[in-house]
């Protein structure tokens, strides 16, 4: 390659080995000194060759920053020694400063709110020390009450723990989403809660904040609070408040990205500032600063959280690179932004909004120009209609993989809704925005702006929703493996490249079409054989659901059911369409035939609501508790269509799914009612899935009594793999029992730093005495088994 060739090319096999050097070193965890000795190696090499003008620089480039990737990961990772985080595990009492407005929850037992603290000092066992780092800090209070602004000095007193996601994949690392804002660790106060009084300290958060707010009281003065919080969040991002089918119809239309600060935003308020530039005849140089400033103080207004300064630097980006058609100018760019964000924070690598914006900007730079330029050939299509398409196209297809991985679903309505929909949510973004500066001045025109902005929401509501229930709108997207990925970019390259480029890859492939269909033969022949010749298998899947049980177990031909399915105490969070539905995409599970609780807690049976309302299901079998108490949990009514699908489970019932056998071993009915002081725990089944000769028993949260009484019946629980009870409490798994299942592994469900101390540690003792290996999903996260009835393989995903 000569010198100043390919400059392209080259910038961004320098940004895909950067990213690369950051996966390894997730994966491998190099040394940094080992690290830092390859980077010099390869920077010395790099200048050795540069000064020699040789023809493989460029391949020592690559290896200088794939290591300086790995590297600068590490470097991240390593924290100072006076980071909130070492406190993990630890009661302190920590005093900080507010640097987010206050997120402000309402649940069934008060107001849930949680702070975002810059760390500043921490006091434990009487000793006060220096601290660093970001913690959220969260209370329960009984009503929202007066809040703290930003800057306000926080102090309160609990115990340090760190944010654990759900341990499954497909899920967005919530993890590592925190970390990228510095934070590593959480707070929950203890009683009489979090203590503040005013600061000084970032007045221009304070003063964004105080603006936000101004917005927000405007609007809700004049429109209902749901159709407040919906256009407050096209304008700057958040789901709070926002009606759920809002949410939904904007998810299945493919346009909920609205709903946060993107790219789709700075690249609308830019075109609006440019338009306002021709108008006043404005100088080039004089609105290319114009449209920066207003970017900037948008990108302030919207609080300078992470995803908004890159929208703005990316959403700049492509506005300038398509107004002035230098898209090759924009792409070295892109690769040089992308660059410099991951040098000061390669967390960001991880983080689903940088990689969605960022697909997403290089699809409109890449692939949305060779589309308009073909759908142009379309003479009766008008040249909005083709611009709208070809960005849609090129934005959809550049992130197809990631929504496969993350949200295992593809809007293909979203091609009308971005002609029909977008251009009237982005009348209602302009207009709201303008809406609200006039607040401070003319107040009553702007309510009255913000009334007609509430009817042309209402109207995208609408429209929204009916194009989401339109046949076909939305299918289903299958996580791509691999090497399918690695074909599918590879393909968007090529469509990519200059005609004359891919008349020439054509070309060579034509060159060699005998050799190349061979060797696909080959592929596909080879992949079928495997398919043919492996043994058929049953998966059963404990499915990391936090401090709760859910487990999938899928046939050697693909049915499959559910036995419990998580949920939290509280109901706030929906543990059925936010964890289990994505679970169940991720493997292709579309239809369960059965769901089988084991009783009633939320923490078992407070994810059927949402799986029942995102896909169809067979029967939901439960235990012998009042039908109210089930229709409280699925949050309907006695006589809801919901409530048609289940049933009680009997003792001997006998399910054959698919060559799977399905038994209920034990099904208490408590004849008379619970004892006194019962927790709901005595009512739970027993069921065992037996394939062959692998047998997988689930206990629920059976307690003592109940195993003595089961064994007493003459149920015999012998099993391969045992689901422990009641998430490893004392309370159960008693010696008699274990002797009886007499099993080879034992799967703990259970939460990460859960406040009731499972699993115990005399169960942990008592397992690892009966010489069981364990695996547990706070540590392991999801754990699959899978047997063809003969032998066992266990996969773990941490």
């Amino acid at each position: 390659m000569r010198y100043g060739q390919q400059q392209l090319v080259f910038l961004n096999g320098l940004f895909l080995v950067l990213l690369l050097g950051i996966y390894g070193e997730d994966l491998l965890h190099v040394s940094l000194g080992a690290l830092a000795l390859g980077m010099a190696g390869f920077f010395f090499l790099s200048l050795f060759l540069l000064v020699r003008e040789s023809s493989r620089t460029w391949l020592a480039f690559l290896l200088l920053f794939l290591f300086f990737g790995a590297w600068r990961f590490a470097w991240g990772e390593a924290l100072p020694a006076d980071d909130v985080s070492h406190l993990i595990g630890r009661e302190a009492a920590v005093k900080g400063v507010l640097v987010e407005a206050p997120h402000v929850r309402r649940t069934a037992q008060g107001t849930f709110v949680r702070y975002t603290v810059e760390a500043k000092r921490v006091r434990q066992r009487g000793e006060e020390q220096a601290a660093s780092g970001a913690i959220y800090v969260s209370e329960m209070r009984e009503d929202v009450g007066n809040l703290p602004e930003i800057g306000a000095e926080i102090t309160a007193l609990g115990k340090v723990k760190g944010i654990y996601g759900y341990g499954n994949p497909g899920r967005i690392d919530v993890e590592r989403a925190a970390a990228v804002k510095g934070v590593r660790a959480r707070l929950s106060a203890k009683k009489p809660g979090v203590a503040w009084e005013a600061g000084e300290s970032h007045p221009v958060l304070r003063w964004s904040e105080r603006v936000r707010s101004a917005y927000r009281a405007s609007m809700e003065s004049v429109m209902p609070k749901e159709d407040a919080a919906a256009i407050f969040a096209m304008l700057f991002g958040g789901y709070e408040g926002i009606k759920p089918e809002l949410v939904e119809a904007f998810t299945a239309t493919g346009i909920v990205h609205i709903l946060s600060v993107s790219g789709s935003h700075i690249t609308l308020l830019a075109a609006v500032m440019a338009w306002l530039g021709a108008l006043l005849r404005l100088r080039p140089v004089v609105t290319a600063v114009f449209v920066t400033v207003v970017i900037v103080l948008y990108c302030v207004l919207a609080g300078c959280v992470p995803p908004a300064v890159r929208a703005g630097a990316m959403g700049l980006l492509a506005f300038f690179a398509l107004a002035l058609e230098r898209e090759n100018d924009a792409r070295r760019l892109l690769a040089l932004v992308g660059m410099v964000l991951l040098f000061f924070e390669p967390l960001l690598a991880f983080d689903v909004s940088f990689q969605l914006s960022f697909a997403a900007t290089a699809g409109l730079l890449y692939l949305a120009p060779p589309f308009a330029e073909r759908l142009s050939t379309l003479r009766f299509l008008p040249r909005f209609v083709v611009l709208s398409l070809a960005v849609t196209l090129g934005a959809q297809l550049a992130t197809l993989p990631l929504l496969a991985w993350y949200f295992h679903r593809l809007s293909l309505s979203s091609l009308i809704a971005n002609i029909l929909v977008v251009p009237v949510v982005e009348l209602v973004i302009v207009v709201g925005l303008f809406a609200g500066l006039a607040s401070f001045v003319l107040p009553f025109l702007a309510k009255a702006v913000f009334l007609a902005d509430s009817l042309l929401l209402g109207v995208v509501y609408e429209c929204t929703r009916l194009l989401a229930n339109m046949p076909g709108g939305e299918v289903y997207l299958p996580t791509l493996s691999v090497p399918l990925t690695l074909v599918y970019f590879a393909v968007l390259v090529v469509f990519a490249q200059p005609e004359e480029r891919r008349e020439a890859v054509f070309s060579w492939c034509s060159e060699r079409r005998k050799a190349l269909f061979t060797a696909v033969l080959l592929v596909v022949a080879a992949v079928a054989l495997w398919q043919f010749s492996r043994p058929q298998e049953m998966a059963v899947h404990f499915i990391d659901v936090g401090q709760g049980d859910a487990a999938l177990v899928v046939t050697p031909h693909g049915r499959a059911l559910m036995i419990d399915t998580g949920g939290t105490r509280d109901g706030g969070y929906d543990i059925g369409s936010r964890v289990d539905v994505p679970y169940l995409s991720h493997y292709g599970v579309r239809r369960l035939d059965y769901i089988i609780l084991t009783h009633v807690h939320e923490d078992h049976a407070g994810g059927v609501g949402g799986i029942v309302r995102h896909m169809p299901v067979g029967m939901v079998l439960t235990a012998h508790e009042p039908r109210s108490e089930y229709a409280r949990v699925l949050g309907c009514s006695l006589d809801a269509s919901e409530m048609q699908h289940l049933a009680p489970a009997e003792a001997g019932e006998h399910i054959d799914l698919d060559g799977v056998a399905v038994d209920i071993l034990y099904a208490p009915r408590m004849e008379g009612g619970a004892a006194e002081g019962a927790t709901g725990n005595e009512y739970s089944n027993v069921i065992r899935v037996r394939y062959g000769a692998a047998a997988f028993l689930f206990t629920g949260d059976l307690v003592a009594e109940q195993e003595k009484a089961m064994l007493a019946e003459g149920r015999n629980p012998q099993c391969t793999v045992l689901k422990v009870a009641h998430h490893g409490s004392k309370t159960s798994s008693t010696e008699a029992f274990l002797a009886a299942a007499q099993p080879r592994l034992a799967v703990i469900s259970v939460g990460r730093d859960n406040n009731f101390g499972h699993p115990a540690p005399e169960v942990i003792e008592r397992l690892q005495k009966s010489g069981m290996k364990i695996y547990r999903t706070d540590e392991n996260g999801a754990v699959v088994c899978r047997t063809d009835g003969k032998t066992l393989r266990v996969e773990t995903f941490r």
